[in-house]
């Protein structure tokens, strides 16, 4: 039997002192001859049984039943090498605390708490970032507070759904703006340095403006955005008519009965935005929220203020 359980056990876990050899497992039924080979492993100095298996069509319930006439034989914790098992099969294993190795896919050892799996990457196309996927870039470069998390975590901390959180987070990793690493029986997700996130950011996200409004009433809960919020975090001088910032679905419930007017008659000027502001400075939407937003202003006093903000920030434009 060639070494290739262990040269996947190598691929996934090199820090592990992996030997091996050939054994003999002395009167067993002729039957079993054809089903399995054997061999000895040793890992970090605990031995095993490694059971090669020849036979496809054996499942789960096979190995439970002759791990224990194989038991008998060499009392080894067992570890059953096979070079493809379908997806059910290796939820039962899981189900059943079974150490296994699927051939430079994955290996599952209980005994030694180990879990690591090939990611699939072949299935995943190219997507869209999510509203969520933005601002989840948007709070690991402000915050920092993301990477390391599981998906559960990071959804408890955006105080969203796990499926909503994992829709958004399937974009970064096609994006590879970060990795998902199973280590145990968790998997963490992490971030790729804050100066690739930004670089991203700038060159791929767009503004969340999608509609602008004018209203009678100055809106009491809501963050100023655009050149309103620049100017109470900057030197620059605020336009007449005050700007504030709302996720069109928050303003539609929260703002119902509002009246929607024209601009000579306005008091306010609102952005709706195709997501959640978030991470608010002061009152005021954030720095890069504020940079997608104004990036293409043309008033050259926009823009210096706008570089002098982000520097603040460790942002830098260029």
């Amino acid at each position: 039997m060639k070494d290739t359980a262990k040269k996947t056990i190598n691929k996934y876990l090199p820090s592990l002192k992996v030997e091996t050899k050939r054994v003999n497992l002395k009167s067993l039924p002729l039957i079993y001859e054809g089903f399995y080979s054997f061999e000895q492993m040793n890992i970090s100095g605990k031995s095993f049984l490694v059971i090669k298996v020849k036979d496809e069509t054996l499942g789960p319930k096979d190995f439970k039943k002759h791990g224990r006439v194989l038991k008998d034989k060499l009392n080894y914790p067992q570890v059953w090498y096979l070079k493809e098992l379908h997806f059910n099969k290796v939820q039962r294993m899981i189900e059943n605390e079974l150490n296994f190795v699927i051939n430079d896919k994955q290996v599952y050892l209980p005994s030694l708490n180990v879990s690591i799996k090939a990611e699939n990457t072949k299935n995943r196309k190219k997507s869209e970032l999510t509203s969520l996927s933005v601002n989840i870039l948007i709070r690991q470069v402000l915050s920092g507070d993301l990477t390391g998390k599981s998906k559960v975590e990071i959804s408890e901390l955006l105080n969203s759904t796990k499926m909503t959180t994992g829709r958004a987070i399937e974009p970064l990793l096609v994006n590879q703006l970060c990795e998902e690493q199973k280590v145990g029986v968790a998997k963490k997700i992490h971030f790729k340095s804050r100066q690739v996130l930004w670089s991203f950011l700038k060159d791929e996200v767009d503004s969340p403006i999608k509609e602008t409004i004018f209203i009678d009433k100055v809106p009491k809960v809501l963050p100023y955005s655009g050149v309103s919020a620049l100017s109470k975090l900057s030197m620059l001088m605020d336009d007449e008519l005050p700007i504030f910032a709302s996720s069109k679905k928050f303003f539609n419930k929260k703002y119902s009965n509002t009246k929607e007017v024209l601009k000579d008659d306005a008091q306010a000027k609102v952005e709706l935005w195709d997501r959640e502001p978030i991470l608010l400075e002061d009152g005021c939407t954030n720095v890069i929220d504020l940079y997608l937003m104004l990036k293409d202003e043309d008033d050259e006093r926009v823009q210096i203020e706008l570089e002098s903000l982000l520097e603040k920030f460790d942002l830098k434009i260029g």
